[in-house]
């Protein structure tokens, strides 16, 4: 049971570890997932925001394209730098003021992208804007995985991580709509603001995780207060414990390494950098590969749209997978595929008259590149405790990041070498992916009715 007698048998104990990880996924443990959803939501939403803008600052400006390069280079430099500095501040400060911070930084950056008058204005206010949209990430990831019950956490974290193609989406919306009639300035301010304001809804709303509170000392009452999300009944309690937490390191990148976690946290850090190093090369070079095989314009847009429905679609039966059949069966299988998928590609003829099965595949590899890329959160958020479980998340995804600022040189050398080679690399890249996951020697059981499997 989660609450307990104390041996003097007047206090009232509740162990929080065992009311988050066994209690109901009630609603206001949902509403929490709702807000964290949100900022990741306007996350992706800036995160693409610029690629809209463009052609139109192309345009204004009478510059080239490759004059935006550093500006995009820069932006993966921020999230590279930006996501473990998020993690780690979302262990000493605490998740909501991380995941607040991030929100109204990369809200603000984007902001002032819209008074900018060239492209290295835009590039330095990129790299701003890429340590907040970096820093999101991790701290609302700790959080989903810290007011979700266990048996419903994998499928709750990839509900989060779903949100990233669902903002990309929406930034497109967004530009199609104010493009045309109020030009790229006022996209960014549309951008820029709207982060602001969930910021201040988040400040407003937000509960603290309790474990990360009674980790670090807090007040019983702000405890309490949180715990509330939790179940009302037990926030009554005047002595709150911890059990499941109890011995674990205390928050540092060294804590990652040490004995229990270290194998873990290489084959992570390996896995994030190989799965995110293809999902940019395709974000980015796709369009181009196949306008040079005969598509047009608006099919190549259409193809890697078809990419992140994929994505979506993927997200979400990956998470129902992880809960069913565990973590290390169901992300071998997803990233298994994907390697499949894409060597499918490298040996097939592509041309105008193979783009419906071209389109159809890469939806295929959306699915499973993307849900396996969002497992590897859900996975990580496991591996680690409460007292790393920011940290860990952010340094992982952090050195994934990098993977983006490489996919710009990788993607440029495959297409000299034609679609065999690009899709080839994105195969390798995915296998090495599937090898990683094999070695993580932590990883969450399969459940069944409710109760993890024997």
């Amino acid at each position: 049971m989660a609450i307990q007698i104390a041996e003097d048998m007047r206090k009232p104990v509740v162990d929080i570890g065992v009311l988050a990880e066994e209690g109901a996924w009630s609603a206001s443990r949902k509403g929490v997932l709702f807000l964290c959803a949100l900022a990741i939501i306007l996350d992706g939403l800036d995160n693409q925001i610029l690629g809209f803008a463009i052609p139109s600052m192309i345009k204004e400006w009478n510059v080239a394209r490759a004059d935006f390069a550093p500006a995009l280079a820069l932006g993966f430099v921020g999230m590279t730098i930006g996501t473990p500095i998020g993690g780690i501040v979302g262990d000493w400060l605490g998740r909501k003021f991380a995941l607040i911070a991030s929100v109204f930084l990369f809200g603000a950056a984007t902001l002032v992208i819209s008074t900018a008058h060239g492209a290295g204005e835009v590039g330095l206010y990129r790299l701003l804007a890429g340590l907040g949209l970096g820093g999101a990430l991790p701290a609302a990831t700790a959080l989903i995985a810290e007011f979700t019950p266990r048996r419903n956490r994998s499928l709750s974290v990839m509900l989060g991580i779903v949100c990233i193609p669902v903002g990309g989406m929406i930034g497109g919306v967004l530009a199609a709509q104010l493009l045309p009639e109020y030009g790229w300035r006022m996209l960014f301010v549309v951008s820029g603001i709207l982060p602001m304001i969930v910021a201040a809804i988040l400040a407003a709303v937000l509960p603290e995780s309790p474990r990360y509170l009674l980790a670090r000392g807090a007040d019983p009452k702000r405890v309490a207060k949180s715990v509330q999300i939790l179940d009302r009944t037990a926030a009554a309690a005047n002595h709150f414990v911890d059990r499941r937490d109890a011995g674990a390191e205390q928050a540092s990148l060294t804590a990652l390494f040490s004995a229990a976690l270290r194998r873990s946290t290489a084959a992570l850090w390996v896995g994030f950098f190989f799965c995110l190093l293809p999902v940019y090369v395709l974000y980015a070079w796709a369009p181009t590969l196949l306008t040079g095989k005969g598509f047009d314009v608006p099919g190549a847009s259409f193809a890697l749209a078809l990419f992140n429905f994929g994505g979506v679609a993927g997200c979400i039966a990956t998470g129902w997978a992880l809960g069913r059949f565990g973590t290390r069966a169901t992300i071998l299988t997803v990233s298994g595929a994907a390697a499949a998928g894409a060597a499918a590609l490298a040996l097939m003829p592509i041309s105008s008259e193979s783009k419906p099965l071209v389109m159809a595949l890469l939806c295929a590899e959306g699915f499973c590149l993307l849900g396996a890329q969002g497992s590897l959160y859900a996975l990580a958020a496991y591996v680690y405790p409460t007292s790393v479980r920011s940290s860990g998340v952010g340094a992982a995804a952090g050195f994934g990041r990098a993977g983006a600022i490489v996919s710009a040189y990788v993607g440029t050398l495959a297409l000299n070498y034609g679609a065999p080679a690009f899709f080839g690399i994105i195969a390798a890249c995915v296998g090495v992916t599937f090898v990683a996951v094999a070695i993580v020697d932590k990883h969450e059981t399969a459940f069944r009715d409710g109760v993890p499997a024997p």
